[in-house]
């Protein structure tokens, strides 16, 4: 089965089940999985009443399990501007996320950049600066609606890394006003933040992605913490973000990429 979409006057097809998911599974009391901040990893438990606990293990004919996880720091995410905007739409109330243009590039972040930050850059810290943002889009004029950052050296334990540990790489404050000036109003990145992990609590990459120059709060998206397979090329995708209709800022997500033919 083939799907042909239609794009800027353009036709373009996608096999539906080719598509790759770009989510780090959520593991439960297990290890295996990021952290950020959070030190905790997602519990699972099963519901009891009159004494009965719900598992199917124990005869009781379902499972009815009950989680506690941390959206933002656990693992894949999708968030909008509710994460640091009040009175705004939630995550839940968004819509026509399904099969957007996007790009995937894979990028080099590096040290010591003249790049615009709001908060203090060390010598140490990596950046995903304008230029090369400039440089991995250059060709790029018709599926911009959503950049697709996998950072290099793409290692499979960011799949359970421990970012209290090791420092990750984020966006100069320049790097997102270009994104912006280009029209993207999606981002997916494998790091856990756009931000600085430490930027005093100012956000501002976030605040800049998700108000336009008028102040209005528009409905932009930032994906953080995905994991993008190696043999996913760079180039053009439809992406499809699947999250549950959550009345939050942010929710648990999966995306998936489907390659351009």
């Amino acid at each position: 089965m083939k799907i042909k979409i239609e794009h800027n006057n353009n036709l373009y097809e996608i096999t539906p089940n080719e598509g790759v998911s770009i989510s780090i599974p959520m593991n439960f009391n297990d290890d295996d999985n990021p952290k950020f901040y959070d030190e905790n990893n997602p519990k699972k438990e099963f519901y009891t009443n009159n004494g009965i606990e719900y598992k199917v293990n124990d005869n009781t004919g379902c499972n009815v399990p009950l989680v506690q996880f941390n959206v933002h720091c656990s693992g894949t995410h999708t968030e909008t501007a509710a994460h640091v905007f009040n009175d705004t739409h939630s995550i839940g109330s968004l819509s026509n996320l399904n099969f957007i243009p996007a790009i995937l590039i894979s990028i080099h972040p590096q040290s010591n950049v003249d790049d615009e930050y709001h908060a203090t850059i060390n010598s140490d810290d990596k950046i995903i600066s304008k230029k090369i943002l400039e440089d991995s889009l250059s060709t790029e004029t018709q599926f911009l609606d959503c950049v697709i950052i996998r950072t290099l050296p793409n290692t499979e334990d960011k799949k359970n890394r421990n970012y209290n540990d090791v420092s990750h790489p984020f966006l100069s404050n320049d790097a997102i006003k270009f994104l912006k000036d280009k029209g993207v109003k999606h981002i997916i990145i494998d790091t856990p933040s756009i931000d600085r992990s430490d930027d005093g609590g100012q956000l501002k990459n976030h605040k800049i992605f998700f108000s336009d120059h008028n102040k209005t709060i528009n409905k932009n998206t930032v994906t953080e913490l995905a994991y993008i397979p190696n043999r996913c090329i760079d180039g053009r995708y439809f992406v499809s973000i699947g999250f549950p209709s959550f009345q939050l800022d942010a929710a648990p997500s999966n995306p998936v990429i489907y390659k351009v033919k």
